[in-house]
């Protein structure tokens, strides 16, 4: 996999009334369809690194190679007020790439469909709530189709409601594969999201790390400090609906996941998991391989694919027929203090996912399936 974006020694100093604020020495790469969060206390640098990548700001030292330019996108939206959700979207791909008219409208309205809003194009923006006027501006952003995304506290000026579908649409373009450098105080999402994490404090780089190690193996006291006092809410339910959606939660969920956890799962729905993770099923096996995850899962019938997993892998997989009596369980799985509640429907309907981040409920479903655990039948 070969760096799109190199940064060494980058800094960049402003001069406020009270003392130098911004970034010193800050070094990192990104690899192609690699995630990079920007983590840190506020004035940490997270924004001064974003401009000058994004070429809005002249940088003091150091060097930027990027291979392509890079699409920003900021808290404060600056979408034209004059303009339909349409034209927002079509301006910088006929001005900037010099792209036709017509092949700018055919990306934006494909885009626009994607996400949601097909039916907000000939709106203007005062018109859209906070959460559609930020979908729109990331779309505007992915309209000129960069190679780069920089994403700066996206969800800053949102209500609580409206952040989860800004959020959903960044897990699916990091879904799909695209490279983007996020400023975040959303530590769920960033572990959710990331590849890695740069945590930065008075403008110099503290910590740049694995996703995985940041959160279950951190050991640097004062990062640790600022997770007990950043983290989101210990109660949250978040719902996710649609295919897209449901692929993005499964693969993110991997990179939050501790290696070597255990996925307590009731019910199984056959095939019909694997059908909802579609093309995106390859990739979510070979992570979880990788991180050692096992799957202890009670099931009404092994399904084919199901049974082909447990002999690839036989260590990664205990899997055990419910009792007789229990009919239609509720399809779940519990990890750590997280419930999560799969419905599949039929081949026809989308699927959708309940989140409970709840260490009470989970203590509560995990009781349940010990029980059945002990009442079932070892596949062999």
């Amino acid at each position: 996999m070969s760096a799109i974006l190199k940064v060494k020694n980058l800094t960049k100093h402003y001069q406020s009334s009270e003392k130098s604020v911004g970034v010193s020495d800050v070094s990192f790469s990104l690899q192609k369809g690699e995630v990079l969060c920007l983590i840190g206390p506020s004035g940490a640098g997270k924004s001064t690194i974003l401009r000058c990548l994004a070429g809005l700001e002249e940088i003091d030292s150091g060097e930027i190679l990027f291979e392509d330019s890079a699409t920003f996108v900021f808290q404060d939206l600056q979408l034209w007020p004059h303009k339909t959700v349409l034209e927002n979207i079509i301006l910088a791909p006929t001005l900037c790439k010099k792209i036709s008219r017509v092949e700018a409208i055919e990306t934006a309205t494909a885009l626009l469909k994607k996400f949601g809003l097909y039916e907000k194009r000939d709106q203007y923006p005062d018109f859209l709530s906070g959460g559609q006027k930020q979908r729109v501006a990331i779309i505007r952003a992915l309209a000129t189709k960069p190679k780069l995304l920089l994403l700066d506290e996206i969800t800053s000026a949102l209500d609580p409601e409206l952040i989860n579908s800004v959020l959903n649409l960044i897990k699916i373009l990091a879904k799909e594969g695209q490279s983007m450098i996020i400023a975040t105080h959303h530590i769920k999402f960033a572990t959710e999201i990331a590849d890695h994490i740069l945590f930065l404090e008075n403008g110099e780089v503290v910590q740049k790390s694995a996703t995985k190690n940041f959160v279950y193996a951190q050991r640097n006291p004062r990062i640790r400090q600022f997770l007990q006092t950043t983290t989101l809410n210990t109660k949250e339910i978040t719902i996710y609906e649609g295919y897209d959606e449901f692929q993005a939660f499964q693969l993110g969920t991997l990179k939050r996941f501790r290696n070597g956890s255990a996925l307590n799962v009731v019910g199984s729905s056959g095939d019909r998991w694997f059908e909802c993770m579609g093309a995106y099923y390859e990739q979510y096996e070979k992570e979880r391989i990788e991180k050692g995850i096992l799957w202890r899962m009670m099931m009404s019938q092994e399904s084919a694919r199901d049974r082909d997993l447990r002999l690839r892998h036989p260590q990664l997989h205990e899997y055990r027929l419910l009792p007789a009596h229990v009919e239609n369980p509720a399809n779940y799985y519990v990890i750590d203090d997280v419930v999560v509640i799969q419905i599949f429907g039929n081949t026809d309907e989308e699927p959708a996912i309940i989140e409970i981040k709840n260490s009470n409920v989970a203590k509560s479903y995990q009781s349940y399936f010990d029980v059945l655990w002990n009442q079932s039948t070892p596949i062999e």
